[in-house]
């Protein structure tokens, strides 16, 4: 089974690593390079997502389980870290703490974070389209009339709650989005329920020659004659049939790339374990890249060096988290914070232990 989708771990470690590239200082020196692929560095996400989703369970475990996996490490670590600024005499916790339960890039100190809770937002939307409004029964030609309808309809209105002014009170209040982005869950859905629908497609998955070339020229073109971007996080999708296009032919050059790296062993291995390793890259990797870039920068002014440091601080953003996922799986309480209480040792001794008594 592991061998049947080898490629999909790999376009896992990849889409990762495409995300912390994005919020690296490598940036400042290669924007036109690296802005190119916010075509489709979010979109291949949301697909990649989701190809493995279920809504088999029942709603209460399905609650809990996606609650476990997404919600948990996302409080876990944010309410730490408020917790020790007001242990340091930070200011403004109050607005902190509402920031962190709206849930948005712009009102949480890790902005990278904001994926969880929209990811969770998004599970919730495509569980009920499945189960309740019966989206799985229509015919493939209506469910693609479906999608195009939610990708039309939300990226129209992309921007309609960003920072929209309402009066509350008599106080004018600008809201950055609706609570865990849920303003945008028409477009990044249509992307989710895109990879459940060709899981069989994706999982069977081999380049083509020419289609990849011609993935190739058209984001390339794209890029250079459009102002197509993609940035789901400050509600951004303009010219969305270009970029839409775009994401398309970069999510296929990613998944062609992942393929013929799934043949080469050590390439294979190590994205295979950045991609196991994606939920602990996501949190981690924009604090310790600026702390390292920070720390190794200090009084250096020559850019070539300069940006040797930067590749040095992705390098250690993206291993570090490795380091960290590590500890995680063998202590015993820090996983408390981070994985589903039913894989805890802890409390399956303590579980046992009362089913003895």
């Amino acid at each position: 089974m592991y061998e049947r989708v080898r490629h999909i771990d790999i376009a896992r470690g990849i889409s990762i690593f495409l995300v912390a590239l994005f919020h690296s200082k490598l940036r400042l020196y290669y924007p036109e390079t690296i802005d190119s692929m916010s075509l489709f560095r979010m979109p291949l996400f949301f697909l990649l997502a989701g190809i493995f989703f279920s809504w088999k369970l029942e709603p209460r475990a399905f609650l809990i389980n996606k609650s476990e996996a997404l919600l948990k490490p996302y409080f876990s670590v944010l309410l730490i870290l408020l917790f020790i600024s007001a242990l340091s005499g930070g200011d403004h916790l109050l607005q902190r703490l509402w920031g962190i339960f709206y849930g948005n890039g712009d009102t949480i100190v890790w902005i990278p974070l904001w994926f969880l809770t929209h990811l969770f937002a998004v599970y919730l939307f495509v569980y009920a389209l499945y189960r309740f409004l019966g989206f799985d029964t229509l015919p493939l030609w209506l469910k693609m009339g479906v999608l195009t309808s939610f990708m039309l309809l939300g990226t129209v209105n992309i921007g309609h709650f960003w920072y929209t002014e309402l009066m509350v009170s008599g106080h004018t209040v600008r809201l950055p989005g609706l609570p865990f982005s849920i303003d945008i869950v028409l477009v990044t859905s249509t992307f989710f329920v895109l990879g459940n629908l060709l899981r069989e497609q994706l999982m069977r998955f081999r380049p083509d020659t020419l289609l990849m070339l011609s993935a190739l020229a058209a984001l390339a073109l794209i890029y250079a004659f459009t102002d197509a971007h993609i940035n789901f996080n400050k509600r951004v999708y303009e010219s969305p049939m270009y970029a839409t296009l775009g994401a398309v032919s970069g999510i296929y050059l990613v998944l062609s790339v992942s393929w013929y790296l799934s043949k080469v062993q050590w390439p294979a291995r190590l994205f295979s374990r950045l991609g196991e390793a994606s939920l602990y890259i996501l949190i981690f990797h924009s604090y310790i890249q600026s702390r390292v870039f920070l720390y190794l920068s200090n009084g250096v002014a020559e850019q070539s060096i300069l940006t040797g440091i930067a590749v040095v601080s992705l390098l250690v953003s993206v291993c570090l988290p490795l380091v960290i996922r590590w500890f995680v799986l063998r202590n015993d309480i820090i996983s408390l914070l981070f994985l589903p209480f039913a894989t805890n040792r802890l409390l399956r001794r303590k579980v046992r232990s009362e089913a003895v008594g």
